[in-house]
């Protein structure tokens, strides 16, 4: 069986537990800051690295608009080119068709020409023809008179 304690005794058992709890009390207190010390470097490793990162998405986006307006540019750039080498070619083809088509209208104008000259040359040389045919008829008529 347990005896009862006495006054003494209690005090010692009590002064004993109040040294522990007090100690326990120390100890959480020590683990509560350090938990608190790794919490704040925690988030302020975090805060860190979600500043990198924001500074290096930033700069991503910054370049890629750069890029986006560089393209854009180019863009603009090459279908004005092309619409103006297009122009161009217009031009020349319009030229160039009217070029043709007056050396063909020159073409035509000279053939018709040619051929009116050959018409003519040739009536004349028919009119000279039957010129000479009537001639010698009346000479081999003259000539068959003057025999009978």
């Amino acid at each position: 069986m347990v005896e009862p304690l006495t006054q003494p005794d209690a005090l010692l058992q009590a002064q004993a537990e109040i040294r522990g709890l007090r100690l326990t009390i120390v100890e959480m207190r020590t683990a509560l800051e350090r938990l608190k010390e790794e919490k704040q470097q925690a988030i302020q490793q975090a805060t860190g690295e979600a500043a990198m990162q924001s500074a290096h998405l930033r700069e991503t986006i910054s370049a890629m608009r750069d890029q986006l307006e560089t393209l854009q540019f180019e863009k603009r750039n090459a279908v004005q080119q092309a619409a103006t080498n297009s122009f161009k070619d217009v031009q020349q083809f319009t030229i160039t068709v009217r070029n043709l088509r007056d050396e063909m209208e020159k073409m035509r104008e000279a053939h018709a020409r040619e051929l009116q000259e050959l018409r003519r040359t040739t009536r004349d040389e028919a009119r000279h023809l039957e010129e000479t045919i009537v001639r010698l008829r009346e000479q081999l008529e003259a000539h068959s008179h003057g025999r009978v």
